[in-house]
């Protein structure tokens, strides 16, 4: 009978570890069980992070192709547009070139607009245009342009008047069209007009001056006459 109980006792015990044991396996199977839970959980975030890498830098990279695309875009637009600024600025210097002749012919009519009540000339009254007047002239540019002078010389050393620079500009403008073979521009003035008592800066010591020499002319190598401007000194 002891033998019995000895046994059964035993049996408990070995019972009660294999509980014991049981209870620690499937605390550790819980364990286990929370910690493939938790690196399931992680893998999974680390799947979704490395997706979001994947898209951000497939659209990093749609980026840089379209900023790639749009500079090589704005680099044609601009060159296009400088040819095109290139091409419009070559086209206004030809068209200011051609101008250039009328705008001349324009000036010249101007002035003499300015002065036709000056001139006793008999073309004066049929002069309607710059033409006109180059073709008068022309007739008999040596009279014509000596009365000019004459005129502008005597306006020039006349106070009261307010025409002798404006005869003076007529006659340069003129010389341009006429081109008289007797008649010179001179390079560089080297005197100044007694008779329109014009000075350079060095030859006026009385720091009153009132006219200074800007071109000069001959003719025949004889006449000397200048263009002059007012100072207002």
């Amino acid at each position: 009978m002891k033998d019995l109980q000895d046994s059964k006792q035993v049996l408990e015990n070995e019972k009660a570890e294999l509980s014991k044991e049981k209870e620690i396996l499937t605390k550790e199977k819980i364990e286990l069980t929370e910690k493939n839970k938790a690196l399931t959980t992680e893998k999974t975030e680390l799947n979704n992070k490395i997706i979001g890498l994947d898209t951000e830098k497939e659209r990093l990279e749609r980026e840089n192709k379209n900023l790639t695309t749009d500079k090589e875009n704005l680099t044609t637009a601009l060159s296009t547009a400088k040819s095109q600024a290139e091409q419009t600025s070559q086209k206004l210097n030809e068209l200011e070139r051609r101008h250039a002749p009328y705008q001349k012919l324009e000036k010249l009519y101007e002035v003499f607009l300015e002065v036709k009540d000056r001139l006793n000339f008999n073309f004066v009254a049929t002069t309607h245009s710059a033409m006109d007047l180059i073709a008068s002239v022309l007739s008999d540019s040596k009279y014509y342009l000596e009365s000019l002078y004459n005129k502008a010389s005597q306006e020039l050393s006349d106070k009261r008047s307010d025409k002798g620079e404006k005869l003076a500009e007529l006659f340069d403008l003129l010389f341009e069209y006429i081109k008289d073979n007797k008649f010179e521009r001179l390079k560089e003035p080297s005197a100044y007009d007694h008779s329109c008592k014009t000075l350079y800066p060095e030859q006026n010591s009385s720091q009153k001056m009132q006219r200074v020499v800007l071109k000069g002319y001959t003719y025949d190598k004889k006449i000397a006459c200048y263009t002059v401007v007012d100072m207002g000194g």
